[in-house]
């Protein structure tokens, strides 16, 4: 059994069905972020991008719609199947894949280590999960050699709601969680991690 230091459970718990149902009520009001395909795709010629936080997918169909292999990761089925239903519309199903599973749990449901030339997530992604840590080390365990790590900044204000659980993190406190898995902080505006070859 895996907790952090206030007794959460990483697999379970409140914290996981509160934030889980904010999300399901809210499928459907992702918006894409300008500059973000750019920055992935700017990476490696045809990157293969795991995109953790996917939402109902409009960031990772831009990234496929430009050539990406994308495999993208939500804690929702409505917004998985809101984005596989896109991802089909669009034609991209061949080159897209999404799954719905608490991140902590990836590893065991994607067993694919240091597959991804680009790891992508957001601080907004990361301020719903317990254990920064444990985000890191497996952000990291995906993340190919010579590969990068993507931090999108937080886009607006944080969003205020009784009936979730959230924890405040710092873009200082993202950097120094991904150089503590042996990952190399280049670039702070967007933060940019790659992982040594």
């Amino acid at each position: 059994m895996v907790q952090v230091d206030r007794g959460e459970h990483l697999r379970s718990g409140e914290w996981l069905d509160l934030n889980r149902t904010y999300w399901e009520e809210r499928t459907g009001e992702g918006a894409l972020r300008p500059g973000l395909a750019e920055a992935v795709l700017s990476s490696t010629l045809t990157p293969r991008v795991l995109h953790l936080g996917s939402g109902d997918g409009l960031d990772a169909h831009e990234f496929a719609g430009r050539g990406a292999t994308v495999v993208g990761v939500d804690f929702s089925m409505p917004a998985v199947r809101r984005a596989r239903a896109r991802a089909a519309e669009r034609d991209l199903s061949e080159r897209i894949r999404f799954v719905c599973a608490n991140l902590y749990e990836l590893r065991h449901m994607l067993p694919e280590p240091d597959s991804f030339d680009v790891v992508l997530s957001s601080e907004g992604v990361v301020s719903w999960l317990p254990d920064l840590e444990e985000w890191a080390r497996l952000t990291e365990w995906f993340v190919a050699p010579g590969g990068v790590v993507l931090v999108w900044p937080r886009s607006g204000t944080p969003r205020e709601a009784a009936d979730v659980r959230t924890w405040a993190r710092s873009s200082a406190d993202l950097a120094a969680a991904l150089t503590a898995v042996g990952l190399t902080v280049d670039r702070q505006d967007v933060l940019r991690a790659t992982k040594p070859v």
